[in-house]
């Protein structure tokens, strides 16, 4: 009879420790008639950050403690918000849409004002956001506003009910300090007033060192803006902020994780330890291909796996036919249920910080950190984050990152990859002008 005890084995005694060369050797010797070198497997992202092959315990540097969510109000449990964006010009699908959505799965939306021929919603009076509202409970949602003009906040204060709601205004931290402060003083306590934002410069062609460097600085810009006036702990209570998320999910793992980081040590520098603001994250409306639009659905999912890793408290996936004209009902359920799965099945949110302790990401997450930490440092020695942009150094950096981006040229899956012409056009609401 066998002995139970002869089958054991300890691999800690059975196999002698490898360590980088030994590894190294072998893949050598695996490459050498490949006529591959080791150098042409190490990718690298648009701002030059290596990216492998291979990440070990002393190339992940410190591991910090855990980056934890903010704990955004409304929740009721879930690991983080399921924003529904609401742009449709035409209000009364906008309402039945946003219903929808929130009977669907959703917690909270996005809402994206325009003036003149942008696109979004067409705001020009208080009687404009009731028909939006209609039969919507606003005090139990959190509702985010993007492009929000001081007018149109005059008219949500006019509305009772959206007085009591969770509002972010997304006003912008480059408003003059007098203007800001004092627009502040006349919002009710529970009311965000700015968002520092990233996704702005990363639709403007940024690559990820400068997004995470002008949020910081616009970061800065916002509490020494408020700070005077309202002191820093409510200045802090007014700032949130959002970044761009893109199809290439371990990179968003990594800038996710990176910009808590960043505004960690911000707030620390100003004497208010333990803070974490508010972080949204936003499929990169730059990703989106009209091209074999089907295929947006993939971007999308890594998009919202990378944010979700990361630690995002509220994340907007776009309809998978935002680059084509305005969508229709399925595209927003598609949308929402892609949340859905990540949420209820793949339980993507059980767990804190996930990628804490990842060899990959912790190198990931402290490189774009320390790359951005020096852009932002520039930045703020050239006179701070308005002046960043009043230079034209802002728009100069942008074009940059375009330019290497174009010369790149990577291949875009059902565009240039795996195209086919067989692609049968989804349903839309509408073109946009």
């Amino acid at each position: 009879m066998t002995n139970r005890k002869s089958l054991e084995l300890d691999s800690l005694e059975a196999f002698s420790p490898a360590g980088r060369a030994d590894w190294l050797y072998v893949v050598e010797k695996g490459l050498d008639k490949s006529g591959i070198t080791l150098g042409s497997l190490t990718e690298h992202t648009e701002d030059g950050i290596a990216r492998g092959p291979l990440f070990t315990l002393e190339s992940r540097h410190a591991a910090p403690a855990p980056i934890m969510r903010a704990g955004e109000p409304l929740l009721d449990g879930r690991p983080w918000h399921i924003c529904t964006p609401v742009s449709d010009p035409d209000l009364a699908f906008a309402n039945q849409q946003l219903i929808e959505d929130l009977e669907g799965g959703a917690s909270a939306a996005r809402i994206e004002l325009a003036e003149g021929k942008e696109d979004g919603l067409h705001i020009s009076r208080a009687a404009d956001f009731e028909r939006l509202f209609e039969r919507v409970h606003t005090v139990l949602i959190p509702l985010r506003f993007a492009g929000i003009t001081p007018a149109q906040v005059e008219m949500l204060l006019s509305l009772p009910a959206l007085r009591a709601a969770h509002v972010t205004l997304g006003l912008s931290p480059l408003m003059s300090a007098g203007d800001l402060a004092a627009a502040v003083e006349k919002y009710p306590p529970h009311w965000r007033a700015v968002v520092v934002s990233g996704a702005k410069a990363h639709e403007d062609g940024a690559a990820e060192v400068q997004e995470l460097a002008f949020a910081a600085a616009s970061l800065v810009q916002a509490l020494s803006s408020l700070s005077p006036t309202i002191g820093l702990d409510r200045a802090a209570s007014q700032i949130s902020a959002e970044i761009a998320v893109s199809c290439d999910a371990h990179l968003m793992i990594a800038k996710t994780r990176a910009i808590r980081r960043i505004f960690a040590r911000i707030l620390e520098n100003y004497g208010l330890e333990n803070r974490n603001l508010p972080l949204s994250a936003i499929s990169s409306a730059r990703m989106m291909q009209s091209t074999d639009p089907w295929t947006n659905m993939l971007r999308m999912m890594s998009a919202g796996f990378g944010a979700v890793i990361g630690g995002a408290d509220y994340l907007t996936l776009r309809p998978f036919t935002h680059p084509l004209g305005e969508a229709s009902s399925f595209g927003y359920r598609n949308a929402r249920n892609m949340q859905l799965m990540m949420m209820e099945e793949s339980r993507l949110g059980a767990a804190a910080d996930p990628a804490h302790g990842s060899y990959t990401h912790e190198r990931l997450t402290h490189d774009l950190a320390e790359a951005a930490w020096v852009k932002f440092q520039s930045i703020e020695a050239g006179g701070g984050a308005a002046n960043y942009v009043d230079s034209g150094a802002y728009a100069a950096d942008c074009k940059i990152a375009i330019k290497r981006r174009n010369a790149a040229e990577r291949p875009i899956v059902g565009v240039t990859l795996h195209r086919t012409e067989a692609v049968r056009a989804p349903k839309l609401r509408g073109t946009r002008s």
